[in-house]
């Protein structure tokens, strides 16, 4: 996946996780509207950061490997393990929103 696939992806999924929480606290009786305001900052800090994360770039030129099929090796499994650890920290995070918005929902 490329990096402006991932990105779209990010912007797209903390958006739509701030639109649940605001037409929850605009259109659901009974939501605590104050307790829903924190996830949907936490959404956007989310974003922020995770763009950030995601625009790194490989440190090591072609120059620096025998053949260029060890160049791309290396750079593939770099990229690999950087959105790796990013997605898992992403959903993490996401997880914890989620459960906040669910948590200020009205109990029946």
């Amino acid at each position: 996946m490329k990096k402006r696939d991932i990105k779209k992806e990010i912007r797209r999924t903390c958006g739509t996780v701030a639109c649940e929480a605001i037409f929850a606290a605009s259109l659901i009786n009974g939501v605590n509207k104050e307790a829903m305001q924190k996830p949907i900052i936490d959404a956007a800090v989310l974003q922020e950061s995770s763009l950030k994360k995601i625009s790194v770039a490989f440190d090591k030129t072609p120059r620096d490997f025998s053949s260029r099929k060890e160049y791309n090796k290396a750079r593939r499994q770099y990229f690999k393990k950087v959105f790796g650890a990013i997605r898992n920290e992403f959903g993490a995070t996401l997880q914890e929103i989620v459960t906040e918005m669910n948590g200020a929902m009205p109990k029946k």
